[in-house]
């Protein structure tokens, strides 16, 4: 897929990309809880699977042993995301002062990875575009789309995503965003409607 191809399909998709943007802009406050738990689930297990967890979660309470049964057929590494859905339960109040702040995203970001086990870059980035917070400075960095990224000549090769490398993409990602005049927030959700021929979270 050349640029021309990319900007071609983005004005097929606008009207739902922004539909869901605005979606998650206009999440109840109360909800956000649920998309901290959906992003600390989501690493190496499927979108979908996750959700209906988080939803019976969202019925049933955090009881531990509940927690594990319930993860246990939907998320890999269930025991240890059980432990990271309680504690970040536990910790809430806090995580909920900080993204109230007046900090940046970027801020906001790298507090949020240094203080909830179970996110890291891409999470925490997922987090905050879900709850409509992201103001088009965070990219949500995973396989997929650095394949993107790739084949539009972006980056050179897909290179481990420590926390430098992944300043480094978004800061590409971004520029190129502009550039090309698809905000980021937009730019990641058109990829994913590419890639699944869906847009879910």
């Amino acid at each position: 897929m050349n640029i021309q191809q990319l900007k071609q399909e983005y004005f097929k998709h606008k009207k739902e990309i922004k539909e869901k943007l605005s979606e998650f802009s206009e999440l109840n406050k109360e909800d956000y809880i649920y998309e901290l738990f959906f992003c600390i689930l989501t690493p190496q297990s499927k979108a979908e699977k996750c959700w209906d967890a988080v939803l019976k979660l969202k019925e049933r309470g955090l009881k531990e042993n509940d927690v594990q049964l319930c993860l246990k057929t939907r998320t890999r590494f269930y025991r240890n995301k059980t432990g990271y859905l309680i504690e970040a339960d536990k910790k809430w109040d806090n995580i909920n002062k900080l993204i109230n702040s007046n900090e940046s995203p970027r801020e906001i970001r790298e507090l949020l990875v240094k203080q909830v086990k179970g996110l890291g870059m891409k999470e925490a980035s997922h987090f905050l575009r879900n709850i409509g917070k992201s103001e088009n400075q965070l990219a949500i960095l995973d396989r997929h789309v650095l394949r993107k990224l790739m084949k539009l000549k972006i980056i050179n090769e897909e290179i481990k995503l420590n926390n430098k490398n992944y300043l480094l993409i978004e800061k590409k990602m971004k520029k190129f965003a502009d550039n090309i005049g698809i905000p980021l927030d937009e730019l990641d959700l058109l990829f994913w409607k590419i890639e699944s021929g869906r847009i879910f979270k």
